[in-house]
């Protein structure tokens, strides 16, 4: 968490009971890593006794990721009991007024930031009934965190002339100010020209009921904001406001001399409270966030050289995300009362008007979304001379619930569409029209949800040995391979697409081009007219919803010299090791198209001549419910659709480094070294259903003629055969025909292994180590 500019003040009380030596275990592996390899468990301060972050990771015990390590110590108990209360607080009433809340001219808003713990350890023991020094210990860990963020930040609200429909000051602002009458509009050409609002004042009469009712949840302007009146109100409030808890505990048992135990339990619970932006809660969002974990780690020596270390740990990561207006009456803004029998949960719509501050939220009706991670982890270290040889495996197996409600009560966009002119394609207005857009109640795009909800599940498996040779005593070498492989993501009832295809003909094809070899344009002559590809789906057959790549082979070297040549004082260290990246689509999600609808909100289907959806009546064709899989290639013809890539490959890192290490006198170490990164295969989305190159202007300056060429309404081939969206139309921009899936609004291909990074980085420092009172380390970067 981050905290508020503020004077710290605090205490630390400390009460120890016969304080002796603290054990301390470094784990192997990532078991608190949580779905996509972020942080699972924040323990309690006083609880942690080591932390290591390593870019570079030689051991070949450790993968799923993509080079860097964090390895946590964590405190345990002794045969002397121990343990340690404090608390730290921040106060505003101590600190600066932010900078942005002095320049509107504000009050300082409160903010505090409040940590307090305490942690308890020792043997246990039960008197006259078992003592257990030297065989059982137990630690305990508590902490809680009390947080109050200020805002300082400025957005845009509609004037209290705007509210009226009164935009005749944006006229001094020249330029494209003017609102135009959606009602006024008229053919030329393939072009559609409406008139002007008289003095840039909408009628009272035309104004939307359900728009004034919208207004009503905005604030009134408290600053001048900028010349054209954007960022004329200011925020100030508590932005978050943060309760968090945090526990562990653990017990360690002393089996026998060769064997050893620990059984250890983590919880922590987060609640988000992020303020409301007016006086209204149409803008307030929660989140919760509840994590579990526990682990069994067991040590048994089975020979005096030989060591086996097995593992098991579960993880959970739950998260709860809603809107303060859960449940809030969609009626009461005036949208049609069908639509409420329609919501899978109802909540305060999302409003989207170009720059003006936005009502509702982008989480829509919640969200739900639990992780489990379980892992096995096993390993021999075996010790043969000069080898210290360990191997071993790594299992997990991660699961994934979810329920996203989306926008499940609606979301309305509002832009310069309708109010722009004279043209339809003229450049719309920075400001103003699209708040007159939502004042006359014409949506220009938007969408309602009824999503499914998601039961997936992927394994990992991976096998790995490591040797370290100790060829002299001044040399060492690393030597570690890593085998890995994810399977696999699979939904439990094959709610999910799994590609797409490419060469079938969708169904609409057949109509489609015979209405298109009636009406075709220049460009495309009428037998090159397709509508190729759609869709596919898991199916008991085919229950994987993509194909793996082979296993994957992950080499480390590395070593450490220490020149005799150079007087003992020198270590060169160098190694160099390549870091598998997680799948992107093994367990962190599915593509549920089809048994997840969004029905788009359609504003015209005349090519903008006239209104289809309104505020009065978003959706005039009805809420479309979800199919699966039973339309096949005809899913989600006509709208904007995403699928990952059919080209599933693992990205990778690879990493060397190099250093020189020398001694200096007066306990100084000078250091100097070298990193280099190469991400190979690395994920990116890419648009598939773009314009060709061919008809794109290669001019520097805005080329209207083209502009009017391509944009140009035409007859519309997919006329009556994609109902609901806006492809259904008589009219279809002439751009629309020219991509290459003309039967989809676009397509965007997810993860495809495409990307790639380099990093290249010099380091120096000096540290001078503490003696005589005296400590400094002063480092230098060099980076690209």
């Amino acid at each position: 968490m981050s905290t508020s500019p503020a004077v710290t003040q605090g205490f630390r009380l400390i009460s120890l009971w016969c304080r002796g030596p603290q054990n301390e275990l470094l784990l192997d592996g990532t078991p608190d890593s949580s779905v996509g390899n972020g942080m699972g468990f924040s323990p309690p301060v006083d609880a942690v006794e080591e932390v290591k972050v390593e870019s570079f990771q030689v051991d070949a015990a450790f993968g799923h990721t993509a080079g860097g390590t964090v390895n946590m110590v964590t405190k345990a108990g002794t045969n002397a009991f121990h343990g340690t209360a404090y608390n730290f607080n921040q106060v505003s009433a101590l600190g600066a007024t932010l900078f942005f809340t002095n320049r509107a001219g504000q009050k300082k808003n409160v903010s505090n930031y409040n940590q307090w713990g305490l942690t308890a350890g020792g043997p246990i023991l039960i008197p006259r009934l078992y003592n257990g020094r030297n065989r059982v210990f137990f630690f305990f860990a508590y902490e809680g965190i009390s947080q109050k963020l200020p805002r300082a930040t400025s957005t845009t609200v509609p004037t209290q002339a705007q509210r009226g429909g009164d935009f005749s000051e944006l006229l001094a602002l020249g330029g494209n100010s003017q609102i135009y009458d959606p009602l006024t509009g008229v053919r030329e050409g393939a072009r559609v020209r409406r008139q002007p609002f008289a003095g840039n004042r909408i009628p009272s009469a035309r104004i939307s009921p359900a728009a004034r009712n919208i207004l009503s949840f905005y604030d009134a302007p408290n600053q001048p904001g900028v010349a054209d009146g954007r960022n004329n109100f200011f925020v100030g409030a508590v932005g978050e406001f943060n309760t968090f808890d945090s526990e562990m505990g653990r017990l360690d048992f002393n089996i026998s001399s060769r064997h050893k135990l620990f059984f250890a339990f983590r919880h922590n619970d987060r609640l988000l409270n992020n303020g409301t932006t007016f006086s209204n809660n149409a803008t307030g969002t929660f989140l919760n966030q509840i994590n579990w974990g526990a682990t069994i780690d067991d040590v048994y020596t089975l020979m005096p050289t030989t060591v086996l270390n097995t593992r098991l740990n579960w993880l959970r990561n739950g998260e709860v995300r809603g809107g303060f207006f859960d449940g809030f009456d969609i009626t009461s803004l005036g949208l049609p009362a069908n639509l409420t029998a329609q919501s899978t949960r109802l909540h305060f719509p999302e409003i989207v008007v170009g720059p003006y501050a936005g009502l509702g939220s982008s989480r829509g009706g919640g969200l739900n979304l639990p992780y489990d991670n379980f892992q096995l982890f096993t390993s021999v270290n075996k010790v043969a001379g000069q080898h210290s040889i360990k191997f071993g495996g790594d299992v997990r197996l991660i699961r994934r619930t979810r329920v996203d409600f989306g926008q499940s009560a609606g979301r309305f966009e509002f832009g310069t569409i309708w109010t722009r002119g004279p043209l339809d394609n003229s450049p719309g207005a920075p400001i103003g029209q699209d708040l007159a857009s939502m004042l006359l109640g014409l949506p220009t795009g938007g969408r309602w949800d009824i999503n499914a909800s998601e039961s997936s599940q992927n394994w990992y498996l991976s096998f790995f040995v490591q040797d370290d040779i100790r060829v002299r005593p001044s040399l060492t070498l690393n030597l570690g391979l890593r085998l890995e492989q994810e399977l696999p993501t699979t939904e439990r009832f094959n709610r999910s697409i799994n590609g797409f295809d490419f060469t079938t003909a969708s169904p609409v094809n057949g109509a489609a081009a015979a209405a298109y070899g009636r009406n075709p344009i220049p460009e495309i002559p009428a037998s090159q007219f397709r509508a190729m590809g759609g869709f596919t789906f898991a199916g008991q057959q085919n229950r994987s919803l993509f194909r793996t790549p082979p296993v994957a082979w992950s080499p480390r070297v590395g070593a450490a010299w220490t020149p005799a040549s150079l007087g003992k004082k020198t270590v060169l260290r160098g190694g160099f090791g390549l870091f598998y990246f997680p799948l992107n689509r093994a367990g962190t999600g599915i593509d549920q198209t089809g048994f997840s609808m969004q029905t788009p909100l359609v504003s015209t289907l005349d090519g903008n001549l006239t209104p289809h959806g309104t505020l009065a009546n978003p959706f005039p064709d009805g809420i479309l419910r979800p199919q699966g899989s039973a339309e096949g290639l005809a899913t989600n013809l006509g709208r904007g659709i995403g699928f990952f890539s059919n080209d599933v490959q693992n990205g990778y890192s690879l990493r060397w480094n190099f250093s020189v290490q020398h001694e200096l006198p007066g306990k100084t170490v000078f250091e100097a070294g070298y990193i280099y990164n190469h991400g190979v295969r690395m994920e990116l989305n890419r648009p598939l259903n773009f314009v060709p190159a061919q008809y794109l202007s290669t001019s520097p300056t805005r080329d209207q003629p083209l502009i009017d060429r391509v944009t140009a309404n035409v007859a519309n081939p997919f006329a009556g055969l994609i109902p609901g969206t806006g492809l259904n139309g008589t009219q279809v921009a002439r751009t629309q025909l020219l991509l290459p899936y003309p039967h989809f609004a676009g397509i965007s291909e997810r993860a495809a292994p495409e990307g790639a990074s380099y990093f290249h980085m010099l380091q120096a420092r000096v540290e001078k180590r503490f003696s005589h009172g005296v400590q400094f380390l002063p480092t230098i970067f060099i980076q690209n």
